[in-house]
This record gives C-alpha cells, sequence and structure tokens, in this order.
C-alpha cells in the first residue's frame, strides 16, 4: 500500500479555472434568471415545431405563398410564379438549416447564461430585439393564418424573454464587475 499525501486546498480558485471569482465568492445564478432559459427553449421548441409543421405541410405552405405573389403584368408570368415557387422552397430549407444553428447557439447561450457570462446576456437582449424586429418583417411577406397565429405566440414569447432578461435581479447579476 502506498501513502498518497493530502492535496494542498486551492487557493482563490473559482467555479473555474482563470474564473474572476474567489471560491468563496461563488455566485449563483439569481432565481430570476430562471424564467429567460425556460422561455429561451419554448422559443426554440417553437421555431422548431413550425419549421417541422412547415416541412410537413411544404407544398401547401410553397401553393399558398405563390398564390400571393405579387405579379407584374408586363413580365412573363409563369416566369415569375417559377421564381417564387422556387423562393417558398429555398425559405423552407433555409428555415431548418437555421434552427438546427439556432439549437446549437442556444446550448451554449444557456450554458454561458448559468455560468454569469456578461457577453451571453447582451447576446439574449439583441437576440429578443432581432427576433421581434425579424417576426414584424415576416408580416410583410405571404403565410397561411396558422403560421401567422405561431408568429404572435413566438413574438409574445420573445417580448417576455426582453422583459425577463431586463429585470433589475437578472441585470445585477451580469452588471460589469466594479473594479
Amino acid at each position: 500500500m502506498t501513502d498518497y499525501q493530502p492535496m494542498p486546498p486551492e487557493s482563490g480558485s473559482g467555479r473555474f479555472p482563470g474564473s474572476p471569482y474567489a471560491a468563496d465568492e461563488i455566485r449563483q445564478p439569481p432565481k430570476a434568471l430562471r424564467p429567460v432559459i425556460y422561455l429561451l427553449l419554448i422559443n426554440l421548441g417553437l421555431s422548431i415545431l413550425l419549421t417541422l409543421l412547415v416541412f410537413a405541410f411544404r407544398h401547401s405552405v410553397v401553393n399558398f405563398q405563390v398564390s400571393h405573389a405579387r405579379i407584374d403584368r408586363n413580365r412573363p408570368i409563369q416566369l415569375q410564379l417559377n421564381i417564387a415557387r422556387t423562393a417558398a422552397r429555398v425559405s423552407i430549407y433555409s428555415r431548418a438549416f437555421g434552427n438546427i444553428v439556432v439549437a446549437v447557439v442556444y446550448w451554449f447561450l444557456v450554458r454561458s447564461l448559468l455560468n454569469g457570462k456578461r457577453r451571453a446576456y447582451r447576446r439574449v437582449l439583441l437576440l429578443s430585439i432581432l427576433g421581434i424586429v425579424s417576426l414584424i418583417f415576416l408580416w410583410t411577406k405571404p403565410y397561411p393564418n396558422w403560421i401567422r397565429a405561431e408568429q404572435v405566440v413566438q413574438s409574445l414569447v420573445l417580448a417576455a424573454i426582453l422583459y425577463q432578461v431586463t429585470r433589475p435581479d437578472v441585470r445585477s447579476f451580469f452588471a460589469k464587475p466594479k473594479t
């Protein structure tokens, strides 16, 4: 049998190597951060659900968008309809790809939020604002009513994220460290 010497205690290390907080200053995320994380996951779930539904009903969605396309009578109509159909198909596939990227980003974003990274906090603010703006922009495009309903719900979720992330407890958790 070998006698091992006990390891000396680590001095001044935080939760992670290189953390600016000492071991006795480990900050726990505030309870007010939980709704932000839940809402982020709900938003991601809504996006994925809509993508799956649009993909499942892609022919009717494409036909709807083509039937509502703006047609210039001075140009070949069939050419414009073909362009509109191609654009609608590309939109469906790009949304699926975008959701895969967003899912990966959300994974790292939630982890960073729980670790108290200010950069993640700023990204959540930016993503929720840009998400609302992009959903407003989507109202200029033709979509069936069931997609419009999901867009309204998703806008409300993004507004709730924006509200929750600006709460005093959450803001103070991500405040710049005082030097």
